[in-house]
Formats: structure tokens, C-alpha cells, sequence
């Protein structure tokens, strides 16, 4: 599995939402953040009878320089526009995590669950991911993904990604389960027979190349989520190493 492949339909709807306002979206696509940032908070500032594009693109952007402190009150916003949509929902989401604001945070992913379970919108039910997160860690600036699937024995539960790289989508770092490692446990009585044990890896799939994976931790059932942002946060400050083996220096230096 390519990892561009999960990554792929979280950054779909940015473009989307922002197609009729060419040109704070070409500055943001050129590299020129701040100057994309500036144009949406102008148009903010103008008071236009519909400000969603700018209000998304503000919230993103610092969202993704870890000024929460600005995000919040635009993705705040964003949502009193527009109540339960994804779109709005989703950078909601990351903007509560961010504040720390985990009741709000959890909140609003119910809702987002249930938007997606009832929309009527192709685009919306064909998601399969949705971005819950940022790391801002000493080496990279990670987006987390989390899969809108539930249940199953085999099944990628989140992604933690470079939010800065195109070129290295093919790495990650993500929490997952799969039926062979779960039935190996209970064959050898380590868990019981209704346990599913997860683990957390880092992957490098390089394009041609064999995958490499390095395993972090096992849980018995699925870890709640702010445990595992906690071990990804060791991950990128160096502080945790794989059970085997040397880490992927990619994340952190040695």
C-alpha cells in the first residue's frame, strides 16, 4: 500500500474549497504561505457576505505554522457558517487538538462521523480519511490522519505524515492492526481470543524499493489516541527507539 494513496483524499477538499479564489490558493501552491495568508486575512477583513474559503485557509495555514492561537477563532468561525459540513468539522477538529481542548476536539469528531455517515455528497462519503492532527516535532512537521473505517482485523488506524514533504509521502509513521500479528498472540496465549493487538510503526516505502518497517509498541486493543500521539512525539524528539533494530533517521536526528 502507498501511503499517497490515504494522504490523497485529506488534501482533496483544500482544493475544492478554494477553486473560486485563485489567488490566495496560487500563492499557497507557489510556496508563498505568508503572502496567502495575508490575501486571506484581507479578504477576512472586507466582511464579504461569504468568507468560508478565507476563513479555511487562514485556519490551515497556521494550523500548519502552530499558531493555534490564530487558527482557532478563524476555524471557530468557520464552523458557525457552516455547521455540520466536513470541511468545516475537520479543520474544527485540528484547530481543538491544537488548543488542547479535547472535549471540543472529541466533539466535534463525533459530529464529523456522523456527517459522513449521513451525507448524500459523493465526495464526502467516498472519504476515507480525515485529518485530526498536528506534531510539530524538532526535525519535521507531521499532519495525522485518521481512518473513517471502524472495526476489522486488519486495518490502518492513524497516520502520522510529513505535512511538509510531497516527495516523502511514501513514509510514515502509523498505528495499525493486522490479522496475522493478532492471531500469532493469541496462538501463543499472550492475549485473549476477542483481543486484537495493534502496533505502532514507522514505514518507508520507497518507489521500487522494498518496504522497510520498524516497530515502536504493541497494544493489546486499540490505544486511545493522545497515547499514541505521546509515543510519535518521543519518536520525532529521538527519545524512543524501535523494539529492533536502528531508527529511521529521517524523523529524528540520531
Amino acid at each position: 500500500m502507498r501511503l499517497r494513496a490515504w494522504l490523497l483524499p485529506a488534501l482533496l477538499p483544500v482544493t475544492a474549497a478554494l477553486a473560486d479564489t485563485p489567488d490566495p490558493l496560487a500563492l499557497l501552491q507557489a510556496g508563498k504561505r505568508q503572502d496567502a495568508l495575508a490575501a486571506a486575512e484581507s479578504v477576512i477583513a472586507t466582511n464579504p457576505d461569504d468568507p468560508t474559503k478565507a476563513l479555511y485557509l487562514s485556519a490551515l495555514i497556521n494550523l500548519e505554522d502552530g499558531n493555534w492561537q490564530a487558527a482557532l477563532p478563524r476555524a471557530e468561525a468557520l464552523l458557525k457558517l457552516r455547521p455540520g459540513t466536513f470541511l468545516a468539522l475537520e479543520i474544527a477538529v485540528q484547530a481543538y487538538a491544537a488548543a488542547g481542548d479535547t472535549a471540543k476536539r472529541d466533539a466535534a469528531i463525533g459530529s464529523l462521523f456522523r456527517v459522513w455517515r449521513a451525507s448524500a455528497d459523493p465526495s464526502v462519503h467516498a472519504r476515507r480519511v480525515f485529518a485530526r492532527d498536528r506534531i510539530i516535532g524538532p526535525k519535521r512537521k507531521l499532519v495525522v490522519l485518521q481512518t473513517l473505517q471502524t472495526g476489522g482485523g486488519d486495518i490502518v488506524r492513524y497516520i502520522f505524515q510529513d505535512a511538509g514533504s510531497a516527495a516523502q509521502q511514501d513514509r510514515a509513521i502509523m498505528l495499525r492492526a493486522d490479522s496475522e500479528t493478532t492471531q500469532r498472540w493469541r496462538d501463543d496465549g499472550t492475549v485473549p481470543d476477542d483481543a486484537t493487538v495493534f502496533h505502532l510503526d514507522s514505514a518507508e516505502n520507497p518507489p521500487g524499493g522494498d518496504q522497510t518497517i520498524r516497530t515502536y509498541a504493541f497494544y493489546i486493543g486499540e490505544p486511545d489516541y493522545d497515547r499514541v500521539r505521546a509515543k510519535v512525539v518521543e519518536i520525532l524528539a529521538g527519545k524512543a527507539l524501535p523494539l529492533t533494530g536502528a531508527p529511521d533517521p529521517y524523523w529524528a536526528d540520531p
